[in-house]
């Protein structure tokens, strides 16, 4: 946030200074080439949260950041950014939940909303229209919506934007990860229409080289491939770029119960066709009974009701699902409670891999590399590899 501040501020004085510097007169060629110091828009800082209570916390580092301890400054349209931002205090939980699980759930989670930002001397403006902003905060569903949704077409407002930064990626990721993808693909097009002083644009913007002079920041608690595929796509800083790796000792040995999972690799002749690839099954309802985010509470209620009375000998849960109502397998604490919470342990204490029967099994593409990496991780060294390489067992330690 700090290297964001200071940005806005440097440029903004570098704005002043070359205004100065052209009033006096007559001024040389050289001068008015030099004094090129904007873009095709105001707002040159995106930053993209999950939920409001997320925004409010940006702003309260805003004010610490700017005003310090400054008695006399001030922040326009605060008392409504309390009411439209501000999370009630939360509520008391009956059962006993994580506090990562509170935290996630409680609060002002909504997730459609826009900000505009102005920074001046000892003014601080909110809800500032944005093409004289230098600060847009939003979420992604609310910036999808003004950029190529419902509320208008305003893609021009991402075509100077020189940071941009994705809080709580991981957050965003269970909510709808489009959003973003196509947030990415307007950012830095030629707009249709410009507003400013030609004169007092920079060169890379008007020859469309203004995404190679961009910082994208993006914060997540764990890796993920379209994470990767987001930044490899889009930050093309010349300066390059660093994505870290972090080290996972896994998780298997953390689980109470030993299991057995198996993951299974099939191939797709391209990676255009592997979103059509299907399993066929000719009648389903006998063996299994589901749980997602589309279904009602009462065949949810129903679903769980069977498979515990083990009616039904299989239950699948999709991820998004299991998020919302208790965390994904992506990261490495939850892959310890999903295992622990959902199945049941081998007959016997002491076996090799063909007498454990798989309790999990996990169909994945052959373009799928990144995500089976992001596996072998959580899970650690407990993996058997059969079948010629296309079968993966992931044993919990005995």
């Amino acid at each position: 946030m700090a290297h964001a501040v200071n940005h806005i501020i440097r440029t903004r004085n570098l704005i002043i200074s070359n205004s100065r510097k052209l009033s006096q007169g007559e001024v040389p060629e050289d001068l008015i080439e030099s004094s090129r110091d904007q873009g095709f828009v105001r707002p040159s800082v995106l930053i993209l949260c999950p939920f409001k209570k997320d925004a409010y916390d940006v702003v309260e580092r805003l004010e610490r950041l700017i005003f310090g301890k400054d008695s006399k400054a001030s922040t326009w349209s605060r008392d409504r950014f309390h009411s439209e931002f501000k999370s009630e205090p939360p509520p008391t939980f009956k059962t006993r939940m994580c506090d990562e699980y509170k935290d996630l759930l409680t609060g002002n989670n909504d997730d459609c909303f826009r900000l505009g930002i102005a920074i001046s001397k000892k003014v601080l403006k909110l809800y500032e229209a944005f093409e004289k902003s230098d600060i847009i905060l939003c979420s992604p569903l609310g910036l999808r919506m003004i950029l190529d949704g419902d509320a208008g077409n305003e893609s021009h407002l991402v075509a100077s934007i020189q940071i941009a930064v994705i809080d709580k990626a991981d957050i965003m990721l269970q909510q709808n990860w489009e959003h973003l993808t196509i947030i990415f693909s307007h950012m830095h097009t030629q707009p249709t229409k410009i507003e400013a002083d030609i004169s007092r644009v920079r060169q890379c913007y008007i020859d469309g080289l203004s995404k190679f002079y961009c910082q994208l920041l993006l914060f997540s608690r764990y890796n993920h491939e379209l994470f990767s595929a987001l930044i490899l796509e889009h930050s093309l800083n010349y300066l390059g770029l660093v994505i870290q790796n972090p080290p996972c000792d896994g998780t298997l040995d953390k689980i109470e119960v030993p299991i057995c999972q198996e993951f299974r690799r099939f191939s797709v002749s391209n990676s255009s066709e592997q979103s059509l690839s299907r399993v066929f099954v000719r009648w389903f309802i006998p063996y299994f009974v589901a749980c997602h985010e589309y279904a009602p509470k009462t065949k949810i209620l129903r679903a769980r009701d069977l498979f515990y009375h083990k009616s039904k000998k299989v239950l699948l849960v999709t991820e998004r699902y299991y998020y919302f109502n208790r965390k994904p397998p992506n990261m490495h604490y939850t892959w310890i409670r999903m295992n622990h919470f959902r199945y049941p342990g081998p007959n016997h204490p002491i076996c090799g891999h063909r007498e454990i029967a798989p309790i999990l099994i996990i169909q994945k593409s052959g373009f799928c590399e990144i995500a089976i990496i992001r596996i072998i991780q959580l899970s650690g060294p407990w993996m058997i590899r059969i079948n010629s390489n296309n079968s993966f067992n992931f044993l919990a330690p005995f």
